[in-house]
């Protein structure tokens, strides 16, 4: 096992923090950021990705009837076998 990164002591069970030190024995494989922005089921949490704007409750109600019945369609017709 490898040392501690801070104060160079051996860590051979390789716990978490340091038993020596007591500060994180290793340093990060990743960072949060490289989840947060590489991912494709993330892509709403960037914020360079959302647009804000302001829609009448009528017009949002009718334009997602009208992607949501675009979408039913589609999921049928790929469900039929056509000829």
């Amino acid at each position: 096992m490898a040392n501690c990164q801070h104060c160079n002591k051996p860590n051979p069970k390789g716990h978490f923090n340091c038993r020596s030190c007591g500060n994180r024995a290793h340093p990060s494989k990743w960072s949060t950021q490289f989840v947060v922005r590489d991912t494709p089921m993330a892509t709403a949490i960037r914020k360079d990705q959302i647009d804000f704007s302001t829609k009448d409750m009528n017009v949002h109600i009718k334009e997602t009837q009208e992607k949501n019945a675009k979408a039913r369609e589609k999921k049928i017709n790929s469900l039929i076998k056509w000829k």
